[in-house]
């Protein structure tokens, strides 16, 4: 797959800098935070990937444009900060063929360029490279399992080694639902994908069981009939009525076992048990909670109204001794004179009859102050010992949601652990019913039994041309998968072969290297031990071991002309491997990477990115380097940026 890029262009706020990459390698060198990683990261950008928002990205990014050659296409991929769902991609072959569209990352339902098969980015991509879009099991192992799309990205995690997966993720083989699309990129690289074997298989598969159920019901009539003596229709007939009792007794055995599981004590009901009271508990405390609240609440507004009451008898109280022996003799509201009243029981001033409480006893006024005095020191101690009653009821009701907490907890673990044996009997009893109903199936059609052997024989015998015909066209397939073998093989070698030559800790020439097409795991077998990536220990052998089966897979691919894309990009090959305490390891690993990139001239495209710079002991063709230092002779990405 001919993927070669020209170059990146990356317009910020300030500037509109062009990094152009070589055919061959592309080497990109300097300190932390100078874009290196930020470069490659937008080149992933450009094929639909995310954007890492770093401080630079997020301050002064506006538009990455990628230059790049699809097959025979001249194309440019173009995606700004705001593009989060899709690619602007131009493409120009000739003026008869060129176009530009709008590609989403993620399919849509409307197709991209009508009357064709192409929905995303990713179909856009395989298309321009001159492949149809691939179609791969969606359980690789289940024949009936429906067709999906294996995207751009599946393939793509084998061309970007990204600096932050490299000492800690395998291609994402250990991931539930990416680790299977590595490993169907892996079939599609290697030639062991085939959509035809797979239905082939399938319908071979059918073909034979088919047959052999046939063949199986003939020796099964006959064993039947041979071992009980069924010669005559009523022997028949008596088998028969027989077997339709033990249909009956089973079917009656299975209402049984329905009825004794929906009787029978559950082992979670004791536990619904307790979660019912405990609610019923719960709703108590809250209600007599809400219940001496109110009550509470009432208890202090006849509390102020004593306290008014109190106050206001004070000073109706001091009223009285202050005006008793005051006569008016003019109004205090208007000033005239007051008229004097003959009769002493009238007011002078209102003229109404005077109020009894002039001539009441002082001792009785006394003995109501001091009764409300009491009621009113009585309903503060009655109020103080209900709010503290309210706490603990509080405190009571945590307690029992907590609880009630616990109960739920446990009781969906229970559900989820239960598994009674009762189910088991029931799928027992299903499948003697199933049985003894296939042998009534069977007696039934015994009074013409020479007449069904007869047919059932010759459907089989039909059958079996069907299953001469796939099995010539499988082993035609299979042909072809043959040399799928082969390449993985090769691969395994290679991998080895690029492990010994940069010395490669713990690897030795006696050793073998394995990889299993089913689920793609790589091992390295030692006398009697083996291991694998997820085995190495350090941080510096994990990301050796990624580069290593990069470069070997790459390898394979130019040489066997597979269809892996032609463009590798390694960011921090030397990650967790000190160049001071490392040399002739760092040394030997750049001299395998170089000699590749020798070897695959024209064929193959690098882009290397690292803290140094490791020359090369050979001349190699066109290396192109850049160093990213933050100075005038070696700018950083964002040459103005001076920030995190």
């Amino acid at each position: 797959m001919k993927i070669i890029l020209d170059q990146l262009q990356v317009q910020t706020k300030q500037s509109n800098e062009h990094i152009v990459f070589s055919d061959t390698i592309t080497y990109i060198y300097g300190p932390v935070g100078k874009g290196k990683s930020t470069l490659a990261r937008l080149i992933d950008y450009c094929f639909g990937g995310d954007l890492e928002n770093t401080p630079a990205i997020q301050q002064e990014f506006v538009s990455a444009t990628l230059y790049a050659q699809f097959g025979s296409y001249k194309c440019t991929l173009e995606r700004s900060a705001n593009d989060t769902s899709a690619v602007r991609l131009t493409w120009y072959e000739s003026e008869a063929n060129k176009g530009s569209v709008i590609a989403p990352i993620r399919a849509e339902a409307e197709l991209i360029i009508p009357e064709t098969e192409l929905y995303n980015l990713s179909d856009m991509v395989y298309y321009l490279c001159g492949i149809e879009p691939i179609k791969v099991r969606q359980k690789s192992r289940d024949a009936d399992s429906p067709l999906i799309r294996l995207g751009f990205r599946d393939i793509w995690r084998y061309c970007y080694l990204e600096q932050v997966h490299l000492d800690s993720s395998f291609f994402r083989f250990e991931d539930p639902f990416r680790g299977r699309k590595s490993q169907d990129a892996m079939r599609f690289f290697t030639g062991l994908y085939s959509e035809r074997f797979s239905q082939l298989e399938n319908e071979l598969m059918k073909a034979v069981d088919e047959q052999r159920a046939k063949r199986e019901a003939v020796k099964q009539i006959r064993e039947f009939m041979d071992k009980f003596s069924l010669g005559s229709e009523s022997d028949i007939i008596e088998e028969l009525t027989n077997t339709e009792v033990q249909l009956s007794d089973a079917k009656r055995k299975k209402m049984d076992l329905h009825q004794k599981r929906s009787t029978e004590i559950h082992p979670t009901d004791q536990l619904r048990v307790e979660l019912v009271r405990q609610g019923e508990k719960i709703l108590q405390l809250r209600t007599a909670i809400e219940d001496s609240k109110e009550m509470v609440n009432e208890q202090r507004r006849l509390y102020s109204e004593l306290i008014t009451a109190k106050i206001k008898d004070e000073r109706l109280s001091q009223a009285n001794m202050l005006f008793a022996d005051v006569h008016f003799e003019c109004c205090p509201e208007c000033g005239m004179p007051v008229t004097k009243n003959e009769d002493e029981s009238l007011c002078s001033l209102c003229g109404k009859r005077k109020k009894a409480h002039k001539e009441s006893n002082p001792l009785n006024e006394e003995v109501v102050r001091k009764d409300i005095n009491i009621r009113i020191d009585e309903l503060a101690d009655a109020i103080k010992r209900r709010e503290a009653t309210i706490q603990k009821m509080e405190e009571k009701l945590d307690n029992a949601l907590a609880q009630k907490e616990q109960y739920d907890a446990r009781l969906q673990e229970d559900l989820a652990n239960y598994d009674s044996a009762i189910i088991e009997e029931i799928r027992q009893t299903e499948r003697t019913i199933a049985t003894l109903e296939e042998r009534i199936a069977s007696l039934s059609k015994l009074r013409q039994m020479p007449q069904a052997i007869n047919a059932l024989e010759e459907k089989a015998g039909a059958i079996q041309g069907e299953i001469d015909r796939l099995r010539t066209e499988l082993e035609l397939e299979r042909g072809k998968l043959a040399h799928a073998d082969e390449t993985v093989q090769a691969i395994a070698e290679e991998f080895k072969r690029i492990m010994l030559s940069i010395h490669y800790p713990g690897v030795y020439i006696d050793d073998c290297v394995s990889i299993d097409p089913r689920n793609w795991r790589v091992e390295i077998v030692h006398d009697n031990s083996s291991w694998s990536f997820w085995d190495t220990g350090s941080g510096g052998k994990k990301t050796l071991f990624n580069v290593c089966y990069a470069l070997a897979v790459h390898s394979v691919a130019v040489k066997r002309n597979l269809p892996v894309p032609s463009i590798l990009i390694i960011d921090s090959p030397t990650k967790n491997i000190s160049d001071d305490e490392n040399p002739e390891l760092v040394a030997s690993l750049y001299k395998e990477i170089y000699q590749l990139a020798i070897e695959c001239r024209e064929k193959f495209q690098m882009i290397l990115i690292d803290s140094d710079f490791v020359s090369p002991q050979v001349e190699i063709p066109d290396l192109l380097t850049r160093r990213m230092a933050g100075t005038e002779d070696a700018p950083s990405l964002i040459p103005y940026y001076e920030g995190p």
